[in-house]
């Protein structure tokens, strides 16, 4: 009796798991500007269910506004989202759109409306060895070793990705760590983000970084779909 309790235990307990599981992955991106666009098939897709994040003025403080997707709009949004359980009509945020080397920072804030005190400053940057090809040789650096994307807050440094990557015998790097978009999304006052990784030049996975609300860490990973490289 008790062996079959614990097993219709475990059962509901997988069940419960995997729903939450499927809940908190079922967040989903689309970019327009990625060569997989052609695939966007509105008969297949219910776009309409999407929001689409469109940049205002770059120097407004909410530069972005956020609303359901109309794809009779001649507005052109930067990318649709689908899945969040809560999201702003506005936004201060930043498309960033582009690949990024060992070196580079960005440095962001996100404002708190509330409380300016509670405004919180956030260091994005990568890291990582450049191994230089043998007697200098073109194409100079043969791959990128421990490249990471790293962000700062505060007491608080978390990695966020790390990978190696090599490059092509005519020059340039094969894949790498691609950051689109910073702001908040959802309204809780913490830095989300768009990003993508690649370790060859065929695709790039995207991952949207959710804040975590608990603070145990800076942000959530949640895989949202994939897009070819450019």
């Amino acid at each position: 009796m008790n062996i079959k309790f614990l097993i219709f235990s475990l059962l509901i307990y997988c069940n419960i798991y995997s729903q939450n599981l499927e809940k908190e992955n079922s967040i989903s991106v689309m970019l327009m500007n990625c060569y997989e666009g052609s695939e966007m098939d509105e008969t297949k897709i219910a776009f309409s269910d999407y929001f689409a994040v469109y940049e205002n003025e770059k120097y407004l403080i909410t530069n972005f506004k956020i609303k359901k997707y109309n794809s009779d709009s001649i507005a052109k949004p930067k990318f649709l989202i689908i899945g969040l359980d809560s999201i702003k009509n506005s936004t201060n945020g930043r498309w960033i759109n582009r690949k990024m080397y060992p070196g580079e920072t960005i440095i962001f804030s996100v404002p708190n409306s509330e409380n300016e005190e509670k405004s919180r400053s956030y260091s994005i940057y990568t890291k990582g060895k450049l191994i230089e090809t043998k007697n200098n040789k073109f194409p100079y650096f043969k791959k990128i070793e421990n490249y990471e994307l790293r962000v700062a807050s505060g007491k608080t440094n978390e990695s966020i990705v790390k990978m190696d990557i090599s490059s092509f015998p005519s020059g340039g790097f094969e894949g790498g760590i691609y950051l689109y978009w910073v702001g908040d999304l959802n309204g809780d006052n913490r830095l989300d983000m768009l990003a993508g990784t690649s370790s060859n030049y065929v695709g790039i996975e995207l991952i949207f970084y959710l804040s975590d609300k608990t603070d145990k860490q800076l942000f959530r990973k949640h895989k949202v779909g994939s897009c070819s490289s450019y």
